[in-house]
């Protein structure tokens, strides 16, 4: 097998359940689920927020922060289910092809953990994780 073979795809539906049974999530319980794009204006984030909708992602679209060295738009696309790997495969490949349609990145997804009563941790993978987003669209 080639390197490339044996790299980790942080974005397949494998490497996602495997991360929340990790940390112990209830995989069996429906999870919120984000996906995380970027665009370099509105009008492509828009664009790729209409193309979700019409799949049956909740997306949301949000400009570029103030004082921020980030120019990008963000568009998060919102999907509660029960983890599925053939189905978080399609999203991922679906957000990788709306980020290479729109001239964006597909920078990663979080998902809200399904532990024991008064626990609500979210794990994530986002390439750019020191990113200021994550301060405005934290879930407790």
């Amino acid at each position: 097998m080639t390197d490339e073979e044996n790299a980790v795809n942080p974005y397949s539906g494998n490497f996602i359940l495997e991360q929340l049974q990790r940390f112990g999530s209830d995989v069996n319980c429906k999870h919120d689920m984000t996906f995380w794009l970027y665009f370099p204006n509105k009008n492509s984030a828009e664009q790729a927020a209409h193309r979700a909708k019409k799949t049956g992602l909740k997306p949301k679209v949000s400009p570029p922060l103030k004082n921020s060295p980030c120019s990008e738009w963000l568009c998060l696309l919102y999907c509660p289910h029960i983890p599925d790997e053939t189905i978080l495969d399609g999203i991922s490949e679906f957000c990788t092809q709306l980020a290479t349609e729109f001239n964006g990145e597909y920078d990663g997804w979080e998902a809200k953990l399904e532990l024991e009563e008064d626990q609500n941790p979210v794990l994530s993978f986002k390439e750019r994780s020191n990113n200021n987003y994550d301060k405005n669209f934290s879930k407790d």
